[in-house]
């Protein structure tokens, strides 16, 4: 059912014809990695590694 507020009442019951569109606005979800930066993933026995591990490269 859809409650029509008074102010437009009269002007729909003057009318025949009337058009009902309905907009549903979804929410933008929150992008992964500000979900992970609010609540991060606790892993057991992970140990952070240091910059030049980061920066190694492999052979």
């Amino acid at each position: 059912m859809i409650e029509i507020p008074p102010e437009y009442q009269q002007n729909i019951q003057e009318r025949r014809d009337v058009k009902v569109i309905i907009v549903s606005e979804e929410k933008d979800k929150p992008r992964l990695m500000d979900q992970l930066a609010e609540k991060p993933i606790s892993v057991q026995d992970w140990v952070k590694p240091s910059r030049e591990e980061i920066h190694e490269r492999q052979s």
